[in-house]
């Protein structure tokens, strides 16, 4: 990401797209400092201002400016704390005053325009006032659990994000409780309704945290703590995406979005992939420094058909792999390299369990994610989630553990700094399910499951 001379708001939209493969890259070479939150974040606000992004960029030198200004001003609305903190220093590094260029702070506490174009869910702060609200309103005594995550927050071990889904009673809409600073989460790990709610939601306050108690199923306590706990009503959703097409903007364009929407899968925790982190941040590296440089159509032109040629032509098997499957709706014809097919999950079985252990060095592993979430779609098995920091082949790595069909009840509540192993996970199946154990401070955390796979890159 190289810039000779100074920075309008063009060049420093195209720098910003850079970037993000930065980040992108760091994450794949680094895994114990990926951010898979932030990261998701990112994709989905180029979802919506990519194309215009590049559109401003290759455009007239007369309207370069004006339209890269309008891209700066929407990604300024839309963008969450974090992710303006971000694009503020990036401008603020670049000589460029952030509050001009992305214009006012958004009000969170009304409702806007996702990267989607979709309502944004008001997040509340939640007090015992907001609990007796929540209270009076739903039933919660009988309601289930619809989901729940624990996340180490980047490269911070003591961060922990929490998240808890709940259903009343009655059909209503969920209730979305979230702590990104949380001090103590508990997933509530169980089949599909076996964990119900058994009482109304106990808050307590204190000078240092707000602390949610739920009652549940066998004295079950589901418990989220932190500092900024906030609720919300509605349901989390997939953005809704619209097939790029090369009239929207040039292949490059395109391409870019593409790799977006691919990269954002790993909102479903299951599909995190690093080997695709590391080939997007390979292929991206340093393109939209030079796509939005000023310079006449005629040349950018040929620039970019050297670009793609050379992108076509890039000799790493698992880039290679990449381009092919991000590329298969655009009108390139990315040749096929020997051995490179991409990494695949490994089915969890009698035969394999030991084999996959012994490919992992669990030497200071840690226990990274645990999302459980339940789907009453027929035919659809409910599923639980589990990333473990361990290595590989003398690199760091994220373990995917994927398990369909959770059996029993297995609640863990986490706290930050409570979250290394204690030793070697085991792993066992049998004809009829699969056992995981996952020895941490506080105990031995076992789980059961019908079935599951096992991913690592």
């Amino acid at each position: 990401m190289i810039w000779i001379g100074r920075a309008d708001e063009t060049t420093a939209l195209g720098l910003l797209l850079d970037r993000t493969y930065a980040d992108v890259a760091a994450a794949a070479e680094r895994p114990r400092l990926l951010d898979r939150e932030f990261l998701i974040g990112q994709f989905d606000l180029w979802d919506a201002h990519l194309l215009p992004a590049v559109a401003a960029g290759t455009g007239a030198p007369w309207t370069r400016r004006s339209a890269a200004r309008a891209v700066w001003r929407r990604l300024g609305s839309v963008a969450g704390t974090g992710h303006r903190r971000w694009m503020a220093e990036h401008l603020a590094g670049l000589g460029l005053d952030p509050a001009a260029v992305l214009g006012s702070e958004r009000d969170d506490r009304r409702p806007s325009g996702g990267p989607d174009q979709r309502p944004m869910p008001v997040e509340r702060p939640m007090t015992a006032e907001s609990a007796a609200l929540i209270r009076s309103d739903y039933d919660l005594d009988g309601g289930a659990v619809t989901g729940a995550r624990m996340e180490v927050g980047g490269a911070d071990p003591s961060r922990i994000d929490g998240l808890l889904r709940l259903t009343a009673a009655a059909p209503l809409p969920e209730l979305h409780f979230r702590c990104r600073d949380a001090t103590v989460a508990t997933v509530p790990y169980a089949e599909r309704g076996s964990m119900r709610l058994t009482g109304r939601p106990v808050v307590t306050t204190t000078e240092d945290e707000v602390s949610l108690v739920v009652p549940a199923t066998d004295g079950t306590e589901l418990r989220l703590s932190g500092r900024d706990l906030v609720w919300h009503r509605g349901h989390e959703h997939e953005p809704a995406t619209a097939r790029a097409t090369v009239e929207d903007a040039d292949v490059l364009g395109a391409l870019q979005l593409s790799i977006m929407r691919q990269l954002r899968r790993m909102r479903r925790a299951e599909l995190l992939r690093r080997w695709e982190l590391a080939a997007a941040g390979l292929l991206c590296a340093g393109l939209n420094a030079e796509l939005f440089r000023p310079r006449p159509a005629a040349l950018r032109t040929r620039w970019a058909a050297r670009r793609l040629r050379a992108l076509l032509d890039i000799e790493n098997n698992q880039a290679r792999a990449f381009l092919r499957q991000v590329g298969r709706d655009l009108p390139l014809e990315v040749p096929e390299l020997p051995r490179a097919a991409p990494p695949a999950p490994a089915r969890i079985t009698v035969g394999t369990a030991g084999r996959l252990l012994d490919e992992v060095d669990f030497t200071g592993a840690r226990l990274r994610l645990v999302d459980v979430s339940a789907d009453h779609r027929p035919g659809h098995p409910d599923q639980g989630v589990i990333h473990l920091d361990a290595r590989r082949g003398g690199r760091d790595t994220i373990v995917v553990i994927a398990l369909t069909e959770p059996l029993g009840r297995a609640p863990l509540t986490v706290t930050p700094g409570r979250l290394t192993l204690t030793r070697r996970p085991t792993l066992a199946a049998t004809a009829d399910d699969i056992a995981l154990t996952i020895p941490l401070p506080d105990g031995d955390w076992t789980v059961r499951a019908a079935a599951g796979s096992w991913y690592v890159d």
